[in-house]
């Protein structure tokens, strides 16, 4: 009879600890990579994402200005004649209420350090002026020797001050209301004394069909918000610059969005007189604004967070702006161009 038959029992080698230890460092590292890879793509998709959603916001915004340049109501204008009995006195420092063709759009091109909105050095600015898309008819005191008129209500929210157009598609008058009161039920009594009007009569009278809107004028340009980013730099935004219904005829700087590094624009001149463009120029090119009948809008959008694209390599972003190119400096940018017809001044 044959006794137990035993066997040795065999642990892990240190070569195949160290193979295996290897091998783990290995995958570790793969594992590792990919999730950093992942991460980086989605920091970048989600930058370009929001860069490409306040490009949109932008022109979006500008353009809808810009086509209302000028805007009178019923009619515009190249066939109403103006009366403008404001005060030139009693006008806010630095700002007039000139709505002739040649001011309706006015722009200032790549501006210097001193200017008056803290513009951006070399970046362009844009002035529109035009009468608001809503406003009332008169239901009373139609004598133009009268110093006040009647209005329907005030949903536009007129107040003491504004500038206010009265208009029957033929004629208008600028003016500024010194009250704006209740005049019993619905109706409301705008008085236009002599006090901050050159005169208290308008220039004619005017009927039940007359509309009175408000002056409205708005300012873009690019500037540094104050704010920075963890490395220090400036985050640059798209402001505006607004005077509206309720105002009393001052003016309210508001940022509409972040990342616009630079805005540069161009005019469609019309120089035949068929009143579409024949060739774009920048604003320091235009010799008479009142032949501008379309602008061309370039925005230079940049993330506002940096690291998110690669500022060297074959990888970098590669990008010419304005004629010049952009460094790659680790922010992702994109530019957002649009031409905008100024409506009243086409077919």
């Amino acid at each position: 009879m044959s006794g137990p038959t035993f066997h040795r029992s065999r642990g892990i080698g240190l070569i195949e600890l160290l193979i295996a230890l290897a091998l783990g460092l290995i995958i570790s590292a793969a594992v590792m990579q990919v999730f950093l890879t992942s991460r980086t793509t989605y920091r970048m998709q989600e930058a370009m994402a929001r860069v490409q959603e306040n490009g949109r916001f932008a022109v979006g915004y500008m353009a809808n200005d810009i086509r209302m340049a000028g805007y009178m109501g019923c009619g515009n204008l190249g066939s109403i004649t103006v009366n403008d009995i404001i005060d030139p006195a009693d006008v806010p420092a630095g700002f007039d209420f000139d709505i002739s063709q040649e001011a309706v759009i006015e722009g200032h091109d790549a501006v210097a350090a001193v200017n008056g909105w803290g513009a951006k050095v070399g970046t362009d600015v844009i002035e529109i002026r035009r009468a608001a898309s809503t406003g009332v008819t008169l239901t009373g005191n139609m004598s133009a020797d009268n110093a006040q008129i009647h209005v329907t209500n005030n949903a536009p929210g007129f107040d003491a001050g504004d500038a206010l157009f009265i208009t029957d598609c033929t004629t208008a008058d600028l003016f500024r209301a010194t009250t704006v009161s209740n005049g019993g039920g619905s109706t409301i009594n705008i008085a236009h004394a002599n006090n901050i009007n050159i005169d208290n009569r308008l220039s004619k009278p005017y009927g039940e069909e007359a509309e009175v809107l408000a002056f409205e004028y708005s300012v873009f340009f690019v500037r540094n918000t104050g704010r920075t980013t963890p490395n220090g730099t400036a985050i640059p935004s798209l402001y505006v610059e607004t005077m509206r219904a309720g105002s009393g005829a001052t003016t309210e700087v508001q940022e509409l969005i972040e990342g616009v590094e630079d805005m540069q624009l161009e005019y469609g001149v019309d120089t035949s007189g068929n009143r579409a463009a024949n060739e774009y120029r920048p604003a320091d090119e235009v010799a008479d604004w009142s032949r501008v009948v379309s602008i061309r809008m370039n925005l230079l959008m940049r993330s506002t967070e940096e690291n998110v694209a690669p500022a060297s390599g074959e990888a970098s972003q590669i990008l010419t702006y304005n004629g010049s190119a952009v460094a790659a400096d680790g922010f992702l940018r994109q530019v957002f161009s649009s031409v905008v017809t100024v409506r009243n001044r086409v077919p």
